[in-house]
């Protein structure tokens, strides 16, 4: 019984950390780049192969980053109206299958077994170029495990990694 109860107590730890630890993000920019300089931006053209492929997590994306850049005081115009800055978002999904090992020792012999697991890992890119000089300015990525089951975990998910990108926004 006791084996039992610490074996669960081993999985519960193990779920909370690799939920505590499910989402990473990068971000990088041009030493060169004065963003002072930037106030407005448009949104470049979705002719992407890496489109992010459901619509709703890039639609959620998209408002996320439209807000975050407000934030920044940069203003929202179209792509004719010759913006400083092109944001392009783009992302992928990877399905991955890691195993789990488990056994338990009991008097004359034990058990145990190897249980395989899926996870889908999404990628968010979000690319920021200079109209001016033609370079990419910033990005960031933001990755971590999905669940297939919760799409509004999915968008939290997607809300955080915009968030902790421009925390690293340059002013």
């Amino acid at each position: 019984m006791k084996t039992r109860f610490l074996v669960a107590i081993a999985l519960l730890i193990g779920l909370a950390f690799s939920a505590a630890s499910a989402q990473d993000v990068y971000v990088t920019s041009s030493p060169s780049a004065s963003f002072s300089q930037y106030h407005t931006y448009a949104w470049g053209q979705q002719q992407n192969p890496n489109q992010i492929a459901s619509p709703f997590l890039a639609q959620e994306a998209k408002t996320q980053i439209n807000t975050q850049m407000q934030s920044k005081g940069l203003k929202l115009v179209q792509e004719s109206e010759n913006p400083d800055l092109i944001v392009v978002g783009s992302g992928g999904m990877k399905t991955q299958t890691s195993y789990q090992a488990w056994g338990m020792r009991g008097i004359g012999g034990g058990m145990g077994g190897i249980t395989p697991e899926q996870n889908v890992t999404g990628t968010l890119i979000v690319d920021i170029y200079d109209v001016k000089a033609k370079e990419l300015v910033w990005r960031g990525v933001g990755q971590g495990t999905l669940n297939e089951k919760n799409s509004q975990k999915n968008m939290q998910l997607v809300d955080k990694a915009v968030a902790k990108m421009f925390k690293k926004y340059p002013s």
